[in-house]
């Protein structure tokens, strides 16, 4: 771990990996475990890495509360945001005033965001990535998507409202990926403090009130009655229609014509659904299909095949590192070490 000062972005982001990736040994155990001086030594990685967190988030926020003391914009981030909400007041009349956060609620709120953040977009990309591996003839479909519209651009000059709403077949790649691997088991929900009532078919439900549900995605995303028979194959290009019967030879024609499928409702919940789905939907769909860009537009990704073992197996070990995966905290494969 870099020892430049808790301000270093390298320590923010090397102590943040290491909490992610103990984050339920932190949960079960009090911070004062973490403190002990003859612990092994990742133990104490885990505790420096806490307190590093928790320094530099400390010290962003002092920032920030200066400058909102001295009358000045701040900076626009999550922090930022945060502290001026945590100051204001409401200004209606009769409503009661705002409570303002606490020091340990606003560090809550980073972490949640840091977390829900960064795994499961890394999740995203390391499943789709190696999904695409798995299927070369993929990669042959969405790079056709990126030479017809990107041509000979360098990335810096990709221009985002030019370029992300034509890039369809490598959105797809993500949501067929978050609708076989999503990196949530479920999306909690709460029912509140009165009863709920449902109409599922021919049936008025109630739920009772004070009540937590959390719908199971692999269930939704897989049922044959939304996604056919073949609810089970990774298959990206079931996202995407053609307007036009039959399809037109010309690659011009053809992609100009594509559209992405719209789910029937309540079928695809990757980001939850509602008033409260997920508040980094769009950041996640650009940094993947940005990323897709990046490696797929004028390369393409094969495994390193091991000792007697053609690319054909090779593919096949992949995919099966791919599905072999289990839900700790996230989705996660069980054996990534197998592929190179």
């Amino acid at each position: 771990m870099s020892t430049g000062g808790t301000t270093d972005p390298s320590s923010y982001r090397d102590s943040l990996s290491i909490i992610l990736r103990n984050l339920l040994v932190i949960i079960v155990l009090p911070p004062i475990v973490f403190r002990i001086p003859f612990l092994p030594q990742k133990w104490q990685q885990i505790g420096s890495a806490v307190t590093n967190f928790k320094e530099y988030m400390l010290e962003q926020m002092a920032e920030e509360q200066s400058l909102v003391q001295a009358g000045k914009q701040g900076s626009g981030t999550l922090i930022s945001n945060l502290i001026r909400a945590s100051d204001k007041k409401s200004g209606v009349p009769g409503r009661s005033e705002f409570k303002s956060l606490t020091v340990d609620e606003i560090l809550g709120n980073i972490f949640v965001f840091n977390f829900a953040g960064h795994d499961t977009t890394a999740i995203s990309l390391a499943y789709g990535t190696l999904l695409l591996v798995a299927h070369h003839e993929v990669q042959d479909w969405i790079g056709e998507e990126l030479r017809f519209y990107l041509g000979e651009q360098e990335s810096h000059e990709w221009d985002y409202d030019e370029v992300f709403p034509k890039l369809q077949r490598c959105l797809a790649v993500l949501l067929e990926t978050l609708r076989l691997y999503n990196p949530l088991p479920g999306v909690p929900k709460y029912s509140g403090p009165h009863p709920r009532s449902l109409t599922v078919g021919n049936k008025d439900i109630t739920i009772p009130s004070d009540t937590l549900v959390v719908p199971n995605l692999q269930a939704l995303h897989t049922h044959p009655r939304y996604w056919s028979n073949d609810s089970l194959t990774w298959r990206p290009s079931r996202w995407i229609q053609n307007t036009h019967d039959p399809v037109p030879a010309d690659l011009s024609l053809r992609l100009a014509q594509e559209t992405l499928l719209a789910p029937r409702k309540g079928s695809f919940i990757a980001w939850s659904e509602g008033a409260r789905n997920c508040p980094g939907k769009k950041f996640a769909r650009v940094e993947f299909v940005a990323t897709m860009a990046a490696l797929f537009k004028n390369h393409r990704a094969q495994p390193v095949t091991k000792a007697n073992e053609g690319l054909d197996e090779a593919r096949k070990r992949v995919l099966s590192v791919v599905k072999d995966s289990n839900v700790e905290l996230l989705l996660q494969m069980r054996r990534p070490e197998d592929v190179r």
